[in-house]
């Protein structure tokens, strides 16, 4: 790369770093927990490979591993057949295992999501994201507590600094690393938006050597790389073959993803060009899980185990001129890959069962004997409605958490995210799906803005209300009653409060001005 296209570079992340911290609320936290690759090439461990270790003979249940690659549509996913080449070793995954081509994310938060992975409840059931709550409450009995009860070992490794004992999804787990807020402000201070810092799979392999090998395993991974921002990279085939690093780092100064909305957003050109650093940056997550499967393989919990990779949110590209994964509930932002392999009651090849995240839980805790079976992912139809929810409340800084921060009690927050959009633009407030496949209907404060046909329209850009007016009706009456009774009118959770640390790091990025 030429010293002019390293400026280039380094002046489009000092221009998302300054766009990054006009930002002020909790939300935002997540577009600056960064994420781009480890150093490419890196090995999977720093660690001599050790024997394998198998599970006792007395307990026969499998290992476990559920792996979240972050940000991550569907499509983004090359198993599922938008796009060539980019996840080789999710892809290898789905062709020993079962790919599952309808589902959906509890929400398009991160904590709301993994809160809902980790307590099988929706995002109205256990409040997170709601009414000023972000902190999982100790009274969510998590997939881990239930597995540690069992008589698993359990351990949890993450690069979103989100998803950490400060914001409850520590619960459970006899082993958990996560980034820290302070670490990775820091790091993006000093010009590295690498998480190379954190060495996920280095972790995964000091772990493995020290386990209690008489236990089968539970392992949690989150992985960073396909958040926001994208990374400029010296090889991507995913970028138009004529767009120079020059052009690249312009387009991401351009459009900082927390920001580029509505009359922001990409187009034309710019779009493929944001696009292709999307891919890239999934591409090295995938590469990233790679190095992770090598060094659990290397000390024998490849073995008798079950794999299930999904993501607990998408990311728009400029469809619906939305960039990232705020302010929406459609398709880009909740249609995940989920894939499982290993699975006992799943039978290899596609599965066409519509599913919501949530369901993992349950799943996990049938294949380790602990909950009831078979699963909800091995069922034959959906037994109930799915949903998927964002909310501005998750952004509301409550009583204690203003004190916390300093925050005068006459703080009005103004969020500049949306400054390009019209204020009739389904982006404000509450937002609800509802998806009863292959039907899917969206909803807003003002009401509802849209119900689609995903079996022939999954870019939601035909409206079925006038065409098929019974069921508009039908779902129409059942999510307003849904979105009345559970989201409008719930009964309200007491605030989170913070400890000092989490309250400081908070502040450290961007909370408040």
């Amino acid at each position: 790369m030429s010293e002019m296209s390293r400026r280039g570079e380094t002046s489009a992340k000092c221009g998302l770093a300054k766009a990054r911290l006009i930002a002020v609320l909790p939300l935002l936290v997540a577009s600056l927990c960064l994420a781009c690759s480890e150093e490419e090439g890196a090995p999977a461990s720093d660690a001599p490979a050790m024997a394998p270790a198998d599970v006792s003979p007395e307990d026969p249940r499998p290992n476990l591993l559920l792996v979240v690659l972050d940000t991550v549509r569907a499509d983004a996913i090359s198993a599922y057949g938008a796009v060539d080449g980019t996840t080789p070793n999710v892809d290898a995954l789905a062709a020993e295992g079962t790919r599952f081509a309808q589902a959906y994310s509890a929400s398009s938060w991160t904590v709301s999501s993994h809160a809902s992975m980790f307590s099988g409840l929706r995002v109205d059931q256990h409040g997170v994201g709601l009414d000023g709550v972000y902190v999982s409450p100790d009274s969510l009995t998590m997939l881990a507590e239930s597995l540690r009860e069992a008589g698993y070992e359990t351990a949890g490794f993450a690069e979103n600094a989100l998803v950490s004992p400060d914001f409850g999804f520590a619960q459970g787990f006899d082993h958990y690393s996560v980034t820290d807020m302070a670490d990775v402000v820091n790091a993006e201070a000093a010009g590295d938006e690498s998480m190379a810092f954190f060495g996920l799979a280095s972790r995964v392999a000091a772990w493995s050597r020290k386990r209690d090998r008489s236990k089968p395993a539970f392992v949690f991974i989150n992985i960073m790389d396909a958040h926001d921002p994208y990374t400029v990279r010296d090889i991507n085939r995913w970028v138009p073959a004529d767009a120079d690093a020059r052009e690249l780092a312009a387009a991401v100064s351009r459009y900082p993803v927390p920001m580029a909305l509505c009359r922001r957003a990409p187009k034309g050109r710019d779009q493929k060009l944001m696009r292709g650093l999307y891919l890239g940056d999934v591409s090295a997550a995938d590469a990233k899980l790679g190095r992770v499967l090598e060094a659990l393989g290397a000390a024998g919990l490849d073995r008798n185990r079950i794999t299930l990779v999904t993501s607990d949110h998408g990311e728009h590209l400029g469809e619906h001129s939305l960039s990232g994964h705020r302010y929406s509930v459609r398709t880009p932002s909740v249609h995940v890959p989920l894939v499982v392999a290993g699975a006992p009651d799943l039978d290899p090849g596609v599965s066409t069962l519509p599913v919501s995240t949530r369901r993992i839980k349950e799943a996990i805790l049938c294949w380790a004997d602990v909950g009831d079976c078979p699963s909800p992912l091995a069922a034959d139809v959906a037994e109930e409605s799915i949903f998927s929810i964002w909310s501005d409340r998750a952004a509301e800084v409550p009583g204690p958490v203003r004190e916390q921060l300093g925050i005068p009690a006459d703080y009005e927050h103004r969020d500049p995210a949306r400054d390009a959009c019209a204020p009739d633009a389904p982006v404000f407030g509450e937002l609800v799906t509802m998806i009863e496949y292959p039907h899917k209907m969206n909803w807003a404060g003002t009401g509802i803005f849209g119900l689609h046909d995903l079996s022939w329209d999954p870019g939601e850009r035909s409206d079925q209300r006038r065409n098929s007016p019974e069921v508009a009706a039908k779902l129409g009456a059942a999510l307003e009653h849904f979105v009345r009774e559970n989201v409008m009118n719930r009964e309200p959770i007491d605030p989170t409060t913070l400890d000092a640390d989490t309250a400081r790091a908070l502040k450290a990025l961007g909370y408040i001005d």
